[in-house]
């Protein structure tokens, strides 16, 4: 009964002056806001990167042309002629673990054309692999076969975005586009994937036999990239450096010079992605930090001016038979008190401003129990932290001084 008595004396305490309450809010609230938000956005980047990583599968690895680049291009725009389709070949034919592969030649943007209609889309050159390896054939119609590879054939498959723009409510297969100067006949129609974690449109897109796409539209003997499916998730690691050994046989790289093609593999992904976001969001928590830390400041102020202003009350209390341990509870209860319910208000400005966030940067943020209880234990530790101070203060003032006139 003592204990809720003191609970309940700290309550009406506070409620007895509203403004300084609210004021010893205020650095609670924006300390616990900013850190809810970091953390949703850390836990939002966490699962774009984990569907990302999904997508792509956890069973493939990515082989690009050029050292440490980006899709085969060098910082200097210029294209990477280091990777060849004999190398998805050679990669297919001699490392075990390697289940299919899918050589692949991008063509970021390029007009297409359908009468007096046309749009800008990626042209992808690819064989018919591409089908398994990346689980994305045909919803309609019929993907790119051996035979249109072989002999170099001007057909087509088409996203969904592409029919749309061209074709409208019409069936587009057997109907005639035209990618640059070079006519195709339209084949079949991709799978939808819709929107990617990345943001763009993976529906916007025409996939042509890798041959025609080297011959007719981009005149070159070099590929993009390579993706690689491998039997096993467990051969990763081993496939990784089988394949690393092999292209450096075929591309006659001396011992030590860098490698002319990256290699990425889902852990490597996952990996680089948790880092980077790591660190930005060390230096956010740290600004969330300092918020909380002015806020503990402002409380353990105003806890001051507030005994201050309470001497009397406090020696009354002590006069009638109140111990020391009951003011310093009071006191800590009423700090703890005030932050816990900045606490539990910075909790919910930052759920609904990370939904704010996510809905106008369309960058996904996640809240959990974990982040709200962590908002809720960080505010109350403030909050006894800050108080200690001012409950030692209070508890060591004398009845006979207090109620002097």
């Amino acid at each position: 009964m003592k204990s809720l008595r003191i609970i309940g004396s700290a309550f009406k305490s506070l409620g007895r002056n509203k403004l300084r309450t609210f004021l010893m809010m205020i650095g609670v609230i924006i300390g616990i806001m900013a850190l809810t938000m970091v953390v949703a956005a850390g836990l939002g980047a966490r699962q774009r990167v984990m569907e990302r990583v999904r997508k792509f599968g956890l069973d493939s690895l990515m082989v690009r042309a050029g050292a440490g680049q980006t899709m085969g291009r060098p910082s200097d725009g210029q294209p990477t002629a280091t990777l060849k389709v004999e190398d998805a070949e050679a990669i297919l034919r001699e490392i075990k673990q390697v289940a299919d592969v899918s050589p692949q030649l991008h063509r970021p943007q390029m007009d297409v054309k359908y009468g007096d209609k046309s749009t800008s889309t990626m042209v992808l050159g690819a064989w018919p692999s591409f089908a398994t390896v990346w689980d994305w054939g045909a919803a309609a119609g019929d993907f790119i076969d051996d035979e249109d590879v072989a002999g170099a054939a001007r057909v087509c498959v088409i996203g969904p975005t592409v029919q749309k723009d061209l074709f409208g409510g019409a069936k587009p297969i057997g109907e005639m586009i035209r990618l640059g100067s070079v006519q195709f006949e339209v084949k079949g129609i991709l799978v939808a994937k819709g929107t990617s974690p990345s943001g763009g449109d993976m529906d916007n897109r025409v996939m042509i036999p890798m041959t025609t796409m080297m011959r007719r539209i981009a005149n070159i003997d070099y590929i993009t990239n390579i993706k690689v499916r491998l039997k096993s998730v467990k051969d990763m690691d081993k496939a990784a450096g089988s394949i690393k050994a092999l292209l450096r046989e075929r591309h006659k790289t001396a011992s030590g010079i860098p490698d002319d093609f990256t290699i990425t593999t889902p852990e490597e992904v996952t990996e680089t992605a948790e880092k980077v976001a790591g660190t930005f969001n060390l230096l956010l928590i740290l600004v969330a930090g300092v918020s909380l830390i002015a806020g503990g400041v402002i409380v353990s102020n105003l806890m001051l001016i507030s005994i201050s202003e309470r001497r009397k009350e406090i020696g009354l209390r002590k006069a009638v038979g109140a111990q020391k341990k009951n003011i310093t509870l009071q006191f800590l209860l009423e700090a703890a008190a005030v932050t816990f319910t900045g606490g539990i208000i910075g909790v919910a400005l930052g759920v609904a401003g990370s939904k704010i966030l996510e809905i106008v940067t369309k960058t996904p943020t996640a809240v959990s129990w974990p982040v709200v209880i962590l908002g809720l234990v960080f505010s109350s530790l403030v909050g006894l932290i800050a108080g200690i101070h001012p409950a030692r203060r209070a508890a060591s003032i004398q009845p006979i001084e207090a109620l002097k006139p």
